[in-house]
């Protein structure tokens, strides 16, 4: 295949890429937290009442400041599918910025960028909650592009020696800024990423000349947004209201305990692939020099997803979509191990053939998935648009207290967080309440759907 070519269909490859995450966004309901925001936008007189709003989440609710910003901006302009097309263009942003960090690709490496879609579409066990569920998009997805677009861009520019002036230093402060402003365990293992580059280049002179001022300045701004994410009174709310079962010693090593279960349960098939990849490039590169050389991109990012994993023993509760930046940086590793073995350590046509079907075949699986699991998401919001007609019309009369359909049970998906998001059988479940509120009742019951003949 000539260069011309596979550029070219590297191009489709991306496109394609874009429609079928555009497409699962638009067939994902607005639910739970999106509602309550959007009805604390709409209070909003101006844009700039959207900062305001912003101050007071900060100080009462939690210090992620930049997700919530770019939340209520999404809110603020009150089309769906203008978020929609943005998450979209962001996801693909994600997978060319893990592209952009693969050391052995070719041109318009078509296996290297297949793969890096399949892991991110097949392999991501938070892909409900962190890239179709807009709270959670603008929480995860949009702040992992920003910290990833930021290790990409410091990577290049050390790894190069770029010699720049004030002015790029000055916006790699404010790109640190708001890169160690976006979510507590992943900006803080943007810092750990800056510090790495900063004591390599020390390595590599014994002295802190090739140190550039950028590096200085990225680091003091990723640092200041840290601590004026964690440093938010609203933190401190949340964490009094978590209880934990022990105390001191014995409370960090249940959360160091948790963290090891949930590796296991949710990412051990990509930490067997990471461990299978090292050591076929051990083997064949045969000698610990030429290892590090051919695995350098790999180990750094397997190192930040451990450290950046482990850095939620600081917190006394975390949810799995609190992995998410993480496993970027894990799937960033085994790419780069995956492209160093089929375009420059194995030369070989059966280990060439095991790799190309291995993307193909994943890639082939991908698509039967996604057809099967994009019709469950096309019943899942016709049955929510359904129940928010009802439940809006029934607002309009006088009675207070409305039974409303849950969901059908086997249009269950591992792409939508509908299911959690969900009303109940109880009136005062946190959900029902929440969805209450917006419809200006004063309780919603949910009853089984098979039984329920209204509409």
């Amino acid at each position: 295949m000539s260069e011309q070519l596979r550029k070219r269909l590297f191009k489709i490859t991306v496109f394609i890429n874009f429609i079928m995450v555009f497409i699962y966004e638009y067939l994902t309901p607005t639910m739970s937290d999106d509602i309550v925001y959007a009805d604390k936008v709409a209070e909003a007189k101006s844009f700039f009442d959207l900062f305001a709003q912003e101050y007071e989440h900060y100080m009462g609710h939690i210090g992620r400041s930049v997700a919530h910003i770019i939340l209520r901006i999404f809110l603020y302009c009150g089309n769906k599918i203008v978020f929609d097309i943005g998450a979209a263009v962001v996801f693909v942003l994600i997978s060319l910025l893990i592209y952009a960090n693969i050391d052995h690709k070719k041109a318009g490496d078509i296996r290297v960028y297949v793969a890096i879609s399949v892991l991110m579409w097949l392999f991501d066990p938070t892909i409900a909650n962190s890239v179709f569920w807009e709270t959670g998009a603008c929480n995860y997805m949009f702040t992992g592009c920003i910290m990833l677009g930021f290790v990409t861009l410091l990577r290049k520019a050390v790894r190069e020696n770029w010699k720049k002036g004030i002015g790029f230093s000055i916006g790699m402060f404010f790109f640190g800024l708001a890169a160690g402003w976006c979510n507590e365990n992943t900006s803080g293992g943007v810092i750990l990423f800056i510090l790495l580059m900063i004591f390599w280049k020390w390595y590599e002179n014994k002295n802190f000349s090739a140190v550039r001022s950028y590096m200085v300045t990225g680091l003091i701004g990723a640092v200041i947004g840290f601590v004026v994410m964690i440093a938010s009174p609203g933190n401190r709310y949340r964490a009094e209201g978590t209880e934990e079962a022990h105390t001191g010693l014995l409370a960090l090593m249940a959360r160091f305990l948790k963290i090891t279960i949930n590796i296991k349960d949710y990412y051990l098939i990509l930490v067997f692939v990471y461990v299978v990849i090292a050591i076929a490039i051990a083997y064949r590169t045969g000698n610990k020099k030429k290892f590090f050389e051919s695995a350098a991109g790999m180990l750094l990012f397997g190192f930040l997803f451990l450290a950046t994993v482990y850095a939620l023993i600081a917190v006394p509760d975390s949810h799995i979509r609190t992995y998410y930046g993480a496993s970027l940086f894990l799937m960033t590793a085994i790419v780069s191990g995956f492209a160093w073995i089929a375009n420059e350590g194995f030369k070989e046509d059966l280990v060439q053939i095991m790799a190309t079907s291995l993307v193909t075949l994943l890639g082939i699986f991908l698509i039967f998935t996604y057809v099967t699991e994009g019709a469950n998401l096309a019943r899942i919001k016709r049955e929510f648009n359904e129940r928010d007609a009802y439940l809006a019309e029934m607002a309009k009369g006088e009675e207070m207290v409305i039974e409303a359909p849950m969901l059908r049970p086997n249009w269950k998906t591992r792409f939508s967080a509908a299911y959690e998001a969900d009303i109940t059988e109880d009136k005062f479940n946190w959900l029902n309440m929440f969805y209450s509120e917006h419809y200006g009742l004063w309780y919603i019951i949910g009853v089984d759907r098979e039984s329920w003949t209204v509409y």
